[in-house]
């Protein structure tokens, strides 16, 4: 247990000093990113079991109208959790399973290593990554540039 803990505490220091690198979406990611909207937007890189990842869901609550996920499956019964989500918001089973293997396929292949890992999509085409979850002030300071969906 503290091995793990040690760990997840090293990822998120990494992630934290910015050593992590950038983000370079492959097209699926911009095309497939659950919901579809235009520009701008945020691509976050989830995974429902993730604890930094949970505690940014929270966060995002007021700005559903500008974030697009893909999914990242790297715990035990990731897999189930995306499915039970995208069931709920109705979608095919069988469609959920290939756009959850593809994604997370989608979601390594653009360089993401450590969840939480959002893309902010400015409306000029600016992106720009923020790996990991600190603290409010911090996600909204990394995704805000560029976004009007962001606001204050």
């Amino acid at each position: 247990m503290a091995f793990s803990l040690s760990l997840v505490a090293l990822g998120f220091l990494w992630a934290w000093t910015g050593r992590s690198g950038e983000v370079r979406p492959t097209p699926w990611v911009l095309r497939e990113a659950w919901p579809p909207r235009e520009a701008p937007y945020v691509v976050l890189f989830t995974d429902p079991l993730c604890p930094f990842c949970q505690r940014l869901e929270r966060e995002v609550k007021g700005l559903e109208g500008c974030v697009r996920y893909v999914p990242v499956l790297g715990h035990a019964g990731s897999m189930e959790a995306w499915l039970e989500r995208l069931l709920r918001e109705g979608w095919e089973e069988e469609r959920a399973r290939r756009w959850l293997l593809e994604g997370h396929r989608e979601a390594r292949a653009s360089g993401v290593r450590l969840t939480p890992t959002a893309l902010a999509v400015g409306a000029d085409g600016r992106m720009k990554t923020v790996v990991g979850y600190s603290s409010p002030e911090r996600w909204k300071k990394g995704v805000k540039d560029g976004l009007e969906c962001a606001g204050p």
